[in-house]
């Protein structure tokens, strides 16, 4: 009878041991598909604003503080259907702040009433974002990547998980999940999100034909240099652009 109940009292213990494991991995799975749709708005805003952002002068109050991070919740609104996270985690609260951070160090260039290209392009923002996250020491990565081929910032580069990943999107479009990755010796969740190309993607990377700086010129002018200052790639609208990469510790989801 002894044996018996240590028996039941183990098993119980196994399935109570399981389905807390199970409703962490889900609540882990909640916060970082939360933390990748607040930065692929973010993306969608500044793509979205390059008017904006390039504008010589004017009112850019819209590109800072609380009414920047109001963008981000309304793009996030209408993209999502959902409403915008609550920051009841440290990584929601620390993306924000960083966001912030980002685009009050570029206030300077982004203010300038000369300078007509800013360089601030989604891009630029994801790298810059990336530093801010690292410095501040909460185990959440975020990465803008895609092949190997074509990829302008080497940081950038995507690593072997990354790179599985891309290939499986490539097969089957979805968002992909790894609940149980180590990382240069520690537990990690990683999802990976595939961005659809989009037409503004384009006038970086697609053809001559789609680079803004030979509007209204001789196609003898045409340049395939963008606007950024790289060789444009000649992608096309059904070519895979890439896709964000999240990768937060555990430990940092306790």
């Amino acid at each position: 009878m002894f044996k018996k109940c240590i028996s039941v009292s183990l098993s119980l213990f196994l399935l109570f041991s399981s389905m807390l494991a199970k409703a962490n991995d889900q609540e882990m799975k909640r916060i970082v598909d939360q933390v990748s749709k607040m930065y692929i708005s973010s993306m969608v805003f500044l793509f979205k604003h390059q008017w904006l952002i390039n504008q010589k002068g004017g009112d850019k109050s819209e590109l800072f503080s609380e009414p920047f991070i109001n963008n981000i919740k309304r793009v996030y609104e209408e993209k999502y259907q959902e409403d915008f996270p609550k920051s009841d985690h440290i990584a929601k609260k620390m993306l924000l702040q960083s966001m912030i951070e980002v685009m009050e160090d570029n206030r300077p260039i982004l203010t300038d009433a000369d300078i007509g290209f800013k360089g601030i392009i989604p891009a630029t923002f994801a790298s810059q974002l990336g530093r801010k996250l690292a410095i501040k020491g909460i185990g959440l990565k975020i990465k803008f990547t895609r092949m190997n081929e074509g990829i302008r910032n080497k940081a950038n580069i995507p690593d072997a998980w990354e790179s599985a990943m891309i290939q499986k999107i490539i097969k089957v479009p979805k968002i992909y999940y790894d609940a149980n990755a180590v990382v240069d010796g520690k537990a990690v969740y990683r999802q990976f999100t595939p961005l659809p190309m989009k037409p503004y993607c384009l006038k970086c990377h697609g053809t001559m034909a789609d680079n803004p700086l030979n509007e209204g010129k001789d196609r003898s002018q045409w340049t395939n240099i963008d606007m950024t200052g790289f060789e444009m790639e000649n992608w096309k609208i059904t070519d895979f652009g890439g896709g964000v990469s999240i990768l937060m510790e555990k430990s940092s989801l306790q």
